[in-house]
C-alpha cells in the first residue's frame, strides 16, 4: 500500500519515518485554494492540459459552506502549471 503526506516540517517527517525504519519516497505537489463552484476544477485542468501539463494525482476537499476549496496536485512539470493556473 501506499500512503501520501502532505507534511509541515519535511526534516521532523523524514528523522520520524526513519527512526521508524519505514521506508519512504518524496514527491513535490501543488497546494492551493480554488472556487468552491462546479466547474471551478475542470477550468484548473483544462488550463494545465493546454500547457501540456499532466497530472499525476490530485486530491480536493473542503468544508460545508466554504467558498474556497484546498487541492493538492502532482503534475509533470510544477513551474509550468503555476504559470498556467496564475499562481
Amino acid at each position: 500500500g501506499k500512503v501520501r503526506l502532505i507534511v509541515e516540517d519535511l526534516d521532523r517527517a523524514r528523522d520520524a519515518l526513519r527512526a521508524a525504519r519505514i521506508r519512504f519516497s518524496e514527491e513535490e505537489a501543488l497546494l492551493f485554494s480554488a472556487e468552491h463552484r462546479p466547474g471551478a476544477l475542470a477550468e484548473i485542468t483544462e488550463k494545465l492540459a493546454q500547457a501540456k501539463v499532466n497530472i499525476k494525482y490530485a486530491y480536493a476537499t473542503t468544508i460545508p459552506g466554504a467558498t474556497r476549496a484546498t487541492v493538492i496536485m502532482a503534475v509533470s512539470n510544477i513551474e509550468k502549471a503555476l504559470a498556467a493556473i496564475g499562481r
